[in-house]
């Protein structure tokens, strides 16, 4: 039995019993499902935040049906600090394939300087050897 709020201070709150029962289901739903509470106050269930919740004014039904793609659940604080973390993640991950592909791009460079320069050593051999042949 609620006793913390009463069901006559809720009543009030609502435009009737049943009206009243969706939304502090509804809410209880969300806080089970991770949602913030909006009041700072410790409850013994989901059922009775949402019933303080709904006494304080925070949560306050809509009239018509919304399809659920038009409201959002609060994420918990863990989940937010779960998505930051994956974001950061893959920063870091790109960030990492970014500097890899320079590395490459500077390896690469060198490569082809130090071949460059093999080439140049090695037609200056050519031709002196072949400046010997005439000599000879």
């Amino acid at each position: 039995m609620l006793t913390d709020p009463t069901l006559e201070q809720l009543l009030p709150k609502a435009s009737c019993a049943y009206e009243l029962a969706v939304l502090v289901s509804k809410r209880a739903s969300q806080i089970v499902e991770g949602a913030q509470p909006m009041i700072p106050d410790q409850a013994d269930n989901a059922v009775s935040l949402a019933c303080k919740e709904i006494l304080e004014g925070k949560v306050v039904g809509v009239k018509g049906n919304l399809p659920k793609s038009e409201y959002t659940v609060p994420l918990t604080r863990e989940a937010r600090l779960a998505i930051e973390a994956e974001k950061k993640a893959k920063e870091q991950k790109e960030m990492f394939r970014r500097d890899a592909q320079a590395a490459d791009m500077v390896y690469n460079e060198q490569i082809q300087a130090e071949t460059a320069s093999v080439d140049i050593i090695s037609e200056a051999s050519a031709e002196a050897e072949d400046a010997e042949t005439i000599e000879e």
